[in-house]
């Protein structure tokens, strides 16, 4: 009898230790621990609660994104991880739930992992298109950086965007500095484009306005004035 009380304990000890091998290898995730991961094995440990909040929908924005961190950090490659995590992004995408640095996250974790989805890369387009202006430079430049390295062809339109914000109907460019792709006969946005479809206009106002103080010279010049200016070009262009 005491023998077997003995083994009966036992087993009870090795049961707790076993329960709390598990604890420790399923820990909760939190936004605090995603910050922190730093390793393969760090993001393991939390790798099942993460899946579990993700399809439960139980993670904010910013949990979504520290967790888009932690996998890239890490280079920590689960399938059924990232499918997850390709079902939440959208339906915060369209709930306007995630800054435009939260979605680059997003984009910048597939991109580290190889791993394209397409439904994905387009629900960012299409809901940043119409804010491109208020994107910071840098943020605008990583987003358009993993589109084109993923090899993401769908929305040319705002790859566009991305390289060329457009332009307010205020501003001193808005429909009078030439546009960059039309020139090369690859604007994707028709009418819609906020610079000029003209070859004739400036790729600038700094030409524009050289080209303005040209047409207010007198045209009359001496061959010594032409010299003397140091740019003659202006002598020989047709009048207007």
């Amino acid at each position: 009898a005491k023998d077997q009380k003995a083994k009966d304990q036992k087993a009870k000890d090795q049961k707790a230790k076993d329960e709390k091998a598990e604890e420790d290898d399923n820990e909760e995730v939190t936004l605090e621990k995603l910050e922190a991961v730093k390793s393969f094995g760090r993001m393991m440990v939390l790798s099942e609660s993460l899946g579990k909040k993700l399809k439960d929908g139980a993670l904010g924005s910013s949990e979504v994104a520290a967790a888009c961190r932690a996998l890239a950090r890490s280079k920590f490659f689960d399938g059924d991880l990232l499918e997850e995590l390709c079902k939440c992004l959208p339906k915060m995408l369209e709930a306007n739930k995630l800054t435009a640095e939260e979605a680059t996250d997003a984009i910048v974790c597939l991109h580290e992992l190889n791993f394209y989805n397409k439904e994905l890369f387009s629900a960012v387009a299409k809901s940043f298109k119409t804010k491109v202006s208020a994107i910071a430079p840098a943020v605008r430049c990583a987003m358009l950086q993993c589109m084109e390295v993923i090899g993401h062809k769908q929305d040319p339109d705002f790859q566009q965007l991305l390289q060329a914000p457009p332009l307010l109907p205020g501003s001193p460019n808005y429909k009078t500095i030439r546009c960059a792709f039309f020139a090369k006969g690859t604007c994707t946005l028709g009418s819609l484009c906020t610079y000029a479809h003209n070859m004739q206009a400036p790729m600038n106002l700094t030409d524009a306005s050289k080209e303005d103080a040209w047409r207010s010279r007198s045209v009359m010049l001496t061959q010594v004035q032409m010299y003397s200016t140091g740019n003659d070009a202006y002598a020989s262009a047709p009048l207007l």
